[in-house]
């Protein structure tokens, strides 16, 4: 296999030793929370049963399972899985966990090989199993982990496919909550709906990240959750929404008027993000640096919002001084698989993050491949803190503001346009399917088939002929 070419240098006296998830009781209480299993476990076994360990003897590529032992009065109140189901479920030896550091010792491996790492998006380490576990024998905590994550990064043919159809869940459900948002009601419901369609059309359990549903002013917080306001006459909806189907993420955001109607303004910041979107989608190729898309749709953000009349000063000049930044504090987009935010965003071989405003939220800034799922997901928000007293505290001028034209945007919040897009040998595939257009939104909500509708995202002259200089630039 792919796996056990990228192993080579491990030698085959050794073995690999993984830890699951473990059950999580609600504080002090006899109640557990429901589990997702630990994303690498899943990765190489499938497992989703919690409690287990894991082996891989690579002498004889043999897998094999290791799972609680269950006490059999406990199926009185909950399913229990025996060794045997186990073993027949997935497909592999099981033995009980008790056993596993006696098994280990009967192979006399010269080496064990864990998984230990620390993720670059969150600085929290990687769950490996107790010494205790692993016998006497020579522990390895540096080899695996950057196999595993290079692995990760870019999908099979067959994962592509089931993040497809967490894409096509994702997407139903915006659509349900864009034909449903309506003044009065509150974020919530939009939440209810979105859930509803994913756990009766699709039997989704899990969300791959908090769900964001704001209105108003709430769509200038990049990852509100609390979604509980009424939502109001003329407000901008943002519904930040996703689906867990067989492990793998989908994570898609849609933008839209709550009165089914965009005003100037709101189709103003609109448009330049959906042409943020679209440009960036366009370029998108084996060999594009992700960090020169965010560039690019930075510069595309700062062109606009000075036609606007919202900025003032060359374009360039006003990149290097991260003005972009003020109005995008995130990144372009991220890695999307088994994690929403997907390891393998920064390798040793891959280029290092760029420690600037803005840039250095980049949750990866490598070259893209065939095989990489990544969201693309520019942005403009109007956050009055961040203009303010946020950007003395960064030392990043304001002189460029004109916040006599910006006020009246303070209102909006902001806009984020999110679509899941897979590499393929000679472009992309955006894999997400929703009203984008205004047109098309517009009827949406009205009841009418957006689908019909073509989008129309023609981009000015001269921001076409300023792409096409930046592009010949960065040679893309």
């Amino acid at each position: 296999t792919e796996f056990k070419k990228k192993v080579v240098p491990i030698p085959a006296n050794s073995v690999m030793v993984f830890k699951g998830k473990e059950e999580m009781s609600i504080d002090s209480t006899d109640t557990e929370y429901e589990v997702e299993q630990e994303s690498f476990f899943y990765y190489l076994f499938g497992v989703n049963e919690t409690g287990c360990y894991a082996l891989i003897n690579i002498a004889t590529e043999e897998a094999i399972l290791f799972p609680n032992e269950p006490n059999p009065l406990h199926q009185i109140w909950t399913k229990i899985y025996t060794k045997e189901w186990m073993a027949t479920r997935y497909g592999m030896k099981a033995i009980y966990s008790n056993d596993l550091n006696k098994y280990i010792e009967s192979l006399n491996p010269g080496k064990v090989y864990v998984n230990f790492g620390v993720n670059t998006d969150s600085g929290s380490t990687t769950l490996i199993p107790e010494e205790e576990k692993l016998g006497k024998f020579p522990i390895d905590k540096e080899a695996l982990h950057p196999i595993l994550i290079a692995q990760r990064s870019i999908k099979s043919e067959e994962e592509i496919k089931v993040i497809a159809v967490a894409c096509k869940a994702a997407c139903e459900g915006h659509e349900l909550c864009i034909k449903s948002c309506k003044p009065g009601i509150r974020e919530s419901h939009l939440d209810s709906i979105f859930k509803h369609q994913g756990q009766i059309n699709y039997n989704v359990k899990f969300r791959p990240y908090g769900d964001i549903v704001s209105s108003g002013k709430n769509t200038a917080t990049l990852h509100y959750v609390e979604n509980n306001k009424i939502i109001g006459e003329n407000e901008f909806v943002m519904c930040d929404l996703g689906h867990t189907i067989c492990g793998y993420c989908s994570d898609v955001t849609t933008t839209f008027p709550s009165n089914g109607k965009f005003t100037e303004m709101q189709k103003n910041i609109y448009q330049i993000v959906l042409k943020m979107n679209r440009t960036v989608e366009s370029r998108m190729k084996p060999g594009v640096v992700w960090s020169d898309m965010h560039i690019l749709a930075e510069k595309i953000l700062l062109t606009d919002l000075k036609a606007l009349g919202l900025v003032n000063g060359d374009v360039n000049e006003m990149f290097e001084k991260r003005i972009a930044y003020l109005f995008m504090p995130h990144g372009l987009g991220h890695l999307l698989g088994l994690d929403v935010h997907e390891v393998g965003g920064y390798l040793k071989d891959t280029p290092a993050r760029i420690m600037k405003p803005g840039l250095k939220n980049l949750r990866t800034g490598r070259k893209l491949e065939k095989g990489i799922v990544i969201t693309c997901e520019p942005g403009c928000y109007f956050i009055e803190y961040l203009l303010t007293e946020g950007a003395k505290m960064l030392d990043i001028p304001t002189t460029y503001l004109n916040m006599e034209k910006i006020k009246p945007y303070l209102n909006i919040g902001g806009v984020r346009i999110e679509d899941d897009v897979v590499i393929t040998d000679s472009g992309a595939n955006v894999l997400t399917k929703v009203p984008r257009s205004v047109e098309q939104i517009e009827a949406c909500m009205a009841g009418k088939d957006w689908a019909s509708i073509p989008e129309n995202t023609k981009i000015s002259e001269i921001i076409q002929s300023f792409i096409n200089q930046y592009l010949s630039l960065i040679h893309i």
